[in-house]
């Protein structure tokens, strides 16, 4: 099927890629004096007409045996994937695709570093003479210029570049550029093909059910044991964007400007403040907006307040390392029995700790992002649950973040609000998560849910309540 088929968006303009056709001169008229002499009539020879052969571009000759990567790295942009792809032509003749793939949602290499790796392996391979050549495909800065860096922000994509080498030849680049028109993507062609050419490539038809890169390499995510026997594992595509759409509620968040007012509070906490009104923005109640202000990272973290206090010992930290490993996941048993793992909100400060002391007392508490009425008795496989039955497992929708899914009942509950203004409205609630008859609190945590986040009006004292959260925590003062 072609690439304009596999998409519910079809957008296949183009700039026609035109050539000057060149004016002829006319010979000039000579007059020439007329000379009288005897007249013999003759038969015009009559030329034959030059049949002109086809130009061929050598470079797209060249390209073309790479449509196929061409066409699915338009199709991973228009379906939001920005990941370098790679292909390779056999010595057969046979192209072949390779990628660097995501074995976990916990870490993946920079396009800089995909790009370089690729190269160097490619390079290798033709020197050995085990390919005929190879394309690398990215995003870049190139803008019909020479400006083939790898776009890293926004406000750089301006063109997929290729980046190729074939047995015989230089290395070379070339570059798709692109314009985003109204949530759409135009591609504009390459302006060193013509017209037919780029339509040849844009029709290029890809195969249902063909597997395209047989050969991708998996990325595994560092892990290293300290001395403390703690096991370090890294991460860098996480980020708090969930938490903060759980604090200000989905669909405030998706159409407001919180990120605006967020970057407002951190700027102003990093000046003092004598009148106190950077505290009245990021102290409320029953949350803080902490601030985490370093020479190379200023953020800012939502901490629900607590008092709930679990002995726990320290197996893993997930370290993440596109906030320069000043925020974690921190993953080991409480009370000796049940496993938990929590986004550490005092990591920047008390990371030193966390690595080297593996028993300690931390404060647990949690973010609700989706909250209902539980009213399902039985399990999947029929399994009658006592009422008094809860219990939480990690989420699958988003593993890696300290989420779970949990059915749970509300011990208590209290309204509570956001801002300096009060316009989020939430509650408190404290939520059973572990039922345990000697101990009422053997895992009982208090959680903030936005109210825009509950699927029922108002909580009542004991309703089980099933749904999704983040837990947090931090090393007891």
């Amino acid at each position: 099927m072609g690439i304009f088929d596999f998409f519910k968006k079809k957008n296949n303009n183009q700039e026609n890629v035109s050539t000057l056709v060149q004016e002829m001169e006319m010979p000039e008229e000579k007059v020439v004096d007329e000379v009288v002499e005897e007249v013999v009539e003759t038969i015009p020879e009559i030329p034959s007409p030059q049949i002109e052969e086809p130009k061929v571009n050598g470079e797209y000759e060249k390209i073309r045996v790479y449509n196929d990567y061409i066409v699915y790295s338009i199709a991973l942009q228009l379906r939001g994937e920005y990941t370098p792809i790679s292909a390779f032509e056999k010595e057969n003749g046979e192209v072949e695709g390779f990628a660097y793939m995501v074995t976990e949602d916990a870490y993946a290499l920079a396009p800089q570093q995909a790009i370089a790796q690729m190269e160097e392996k490619f390079e290798k391979e033709l020197q050995e003479g085990k390919i005929k050549s190879y394309m690398i495909l990215y995003h870049s800065q190139f803008d019909n210029n020479d400006n083939h860096n790898p776009a890293t922000k926004e406000e750089e994509f301006k063109a997929i570049s290729l980046s190729y080498h074939f047995e015989g030849a230089d290395k070379a680049k070339t570059g798709l550029p692109y314009i985003f028109e109204n949530q759409n993507v135009t591609y504009k062609g390459f302006a060193e093909f013509s017209h037919e050419e780029n339509n040849e490539i844009m029709n290029h038809q890809l195969v249902d059910g063909k597997d395209y890169f047989p050969n991708a390499e998996g990325i595994a995510a560092p892990e290293t044991t300290n001395e403390a026997g703690i096991i370090i594992r890294k991460s860098n595509i996480h980020n708090l964007v969930n938490t903060w759409s759980g604090v200000f509620g989905h669909e405030n968040f998706q159409t407001k400007d919180y990120g605006q007012y967020l970057t407002t509070v951190l700027m102003q906490s990093t000046v003092a403040d004598s009148a106190g009104e950077g505290k009245s923005k990021t102290e409320f109640e029953d949350v803080r907006f902490k601030t985490i202000v370093t020479d190379e990272l200023s953020t800012i973290i939502p901490e629900v307040k607590t008092n709930y206090t679990l002995d726990f010992e320290t197996r893993s930290i997930r370290e993440w390392e596109n906030a320069l490993n000043l925020q974690a996941i921190v993953a080991g048993p409480a009370r000796e029995t049940f496993g938990v793992w929590f986004f550490a909100t005092d990591y920047a400060e008390n990371r030193n700790t966390y690595m080297t002391q593996p028993h300690l007392k931390v404060n647990i508490s949690g973010i609700v992002f989706i909250l209902d009425v539980h009213t399902n008795t039985d399990l999947p496989d029929g399994t009658k649950m006592s009422e008094d039955f809860t219990t939480y497992a990690p989420s699958q929708d988003l593993p890696n973040y300290a989420c779970f899914d949990f059915i749970a009942q509300v011990v208590d509950f209290k309204e509570t609000e956001l801002l300096d203004d009060g316009s989020v409205k939430g509650y408190i609630m404290k939520l059973k998560l572990i039922t345990n008859e000697e101990n009422e609190d053997f895992f009982t945590i208090d959680a903030f849910v936005n109210k825009e986040n509950m699927r029922f009006e108002t909580p009542v004292k004991g309703m089980k309540v099933t749904g999704a959260l983040q837990l947090q925590g931090k090393i007891t003062e």
